[in-house]
């Protein structure tokens, strides 16, 4: 019954077109940071009695709509930032509730009043499975994000012989000394003021809790247990790609400089004015020269525009060649990372696929191949749609596209060639970095040896 519950709210989601899609999202980070918040303040001891209804109800437009006079709610500026917000916004809401996935209402204000909308439960399941970044939904772990990045950085020091300088935090002393028996953190006092290293039961718990919180946090960088060689996604794998990113990086620099050089150099041998002077205070100069030095300043004039249209042809040239090389070397370094993201997703060994090669002609391909299904809607679709317009093949876009307030003082830039090869790339290697995909897809590969104790070598120990 999970599983087909799961399939419906995946198709409510995919019926949306991509400015519902994106509505639909912002309403559902700003409904779980109400969760969260509610949370935390329980925590503190701060409890809201008020039902679900209303702290879950978020202000979406005042009406009257004068924002220079009410300002903006909190919906419409994160609308705004991620391209969505205009004129369109009350039909889209409108189009969302005759879905079914959210509510409308109306609060009393001062000069009028406020629309509100409020998550269905058929809403928040739709934005879940759309924007979901694991399998079958969020993953639990005991610790919190950040103190379990805590507790790796002070499993890290500990590998180093050292404690974590920290004079003070109120991640360790509030979460991983006050809330465990016995903690897993302490202070240590040294003549330079001391810091935090974690104790023997921090270290059991790190090894036996490593795989759940790993896969809870995928961007989390936290050392394995067992060493660099347990690590499910290896560094040189990153550097490859990196290497290969870089190679890209500085052909974009080269290029730009022959084409901006180019302009340069054709501008000069179009332009009469050698001297630097305005057409008509250098008419004037001529007039007054006498008949040799006039022949002179032509000869000049003539032999900078010689040189001038000699620069322009050699630039177009460079340019020319240095687009093909450029494109080269996008598109290589998309095929290494669909090759290095289908080993993520496969379970397979990314250095088998990954040769340790900075030459992209070393990585040419007749053609790109397609990125592996992950099971995870917003990984497949966002990796589809890059795919999609490196081949020369974009999706029809569903709806009108995103308009960021962009300022008017500085023309757009036309695009680098490859711009569509290294805008994938580049996800693709944001997603593969630091094994955070393979923690996403695959936690039982994460599991520690369990027969190892927390008495572990250094040779078993992250450097």
């Amino acid at each position: 019954m999970a599983a087909a519950g799961a399939g419906k709210a995946l198709v409510a989601w995919r019926e949306l077109n991509d400015r519902q899609q994106g509505t639909l999202a912002v309403i559902f980070d700003l409904d779980q940071a109400a969760e969260s918040g509610r949370r935390k303040a329980a925590a503190r001891g701060e409890w809201d009695d008020r039902p679900a209804s209303e702290w879950r109800a978020i202000d979406f437009a005042h009406e009257p709509g004068d924002r220079r006079a009410f300002g903006w709610t909190t919906m419409q500026e994160w609308l705004a930032s991620r391209g969505w917000d205009n004129q369109g916004n009350g039909s889209t809401v409108a189009a969302l509730a005759a879905r079914g996935l959210l509510e409308r209402d109306v609060r009393p204000t001062t000069f009028g009043f406020m629309h509100q909308v409020r998550l269905t439960r058929a809403g928040r399941a739709a934005a879940r499975a759309g924007t979901a970044d694991t399998p079958g939904g969020p993953r639990k772990a005991s610790l919190g994000e950040r103190s379990w990045q805590v507790l790796a950085l002070l499993w890290a020091a500990a590998a180093r012989d050292k404690i974590l300088p920290w004079g003070h935090s109120l991640t360790i002393e509030k979460v991983l000394i006050d809330k465990h028996v016995p903690p897993l953190a302490e202070f240590v006092a040294t003549g330079r003021g001391g810091g935090y290293r974690i104790t023997d039961r921090g270290r059991d718990f790190y090894r036996e809790q490593y795989a759940a919180h790993a896969a809870a946090y995928p961007d989390v960088t936290a050392p394995h247990p067992d060493g660099l060689r347990a690590e499910p996604w290896p560094a040189d794998a990153d550097a490859r790609l990196q290497r290969l990113g870089r190679v890209r990086q500085a052909l974009a620099r080269a290029w730009k400089e022959a084409r901006d050089q180019h302009q340069a150099a054709q501008d000069e041998a179009q332009s009469p004015a050698a001297t630097g002077l305005a057409a008509e205070e250098r008419e004037r100069s001529l007039r007054a020269l006498p008949a040799e030095a006039a022949r002179l300043l032509a000869d000049r004039t003539r032999l900078w525009q010689d040189t001038a249209r000699q620069r322009a042809e050699q630039a177009a040239a460079d340019t020319a060649r240095l687009e093909q090389l450029l494109d080269g070397a996008a598109r290589a370094w998309a095929a290494a990372a669909l090759r290095g993201f289908n080993a993520a997703v496969t379970g397979t060994d990314p250095l088998a696929v990954l040769p340790a090669a900075d030459d992209p002609d070393d990585w040419a391909e007749d053609r790109l191949v397609p990125p592996a299904q992950t099971g995870v809607h917003a990984l497949d679709d966002e990796a589809g749609r890059l795919y999609a317009a490196a081949v020369g093949t974009p999706r029809k876009r569903r709806g009108p596209a995103p308009k960021f307030r962009r300022s008017r003082t500085r023309p757009p830039e036309a695009p680098e060639p490859g711009a569509p090869y290294a805008e994938l790339a580049r996800w693709l290697s944001a997603e593969l970095a630091g094994g955070s995909l393979v923690r996403r897809l695959h936690p039982h590969s994460l599991t520690p040896d369990t027969t190892l104790q927390t008495t572990d070598t250094k040779e078993n120990q992250p450097q």
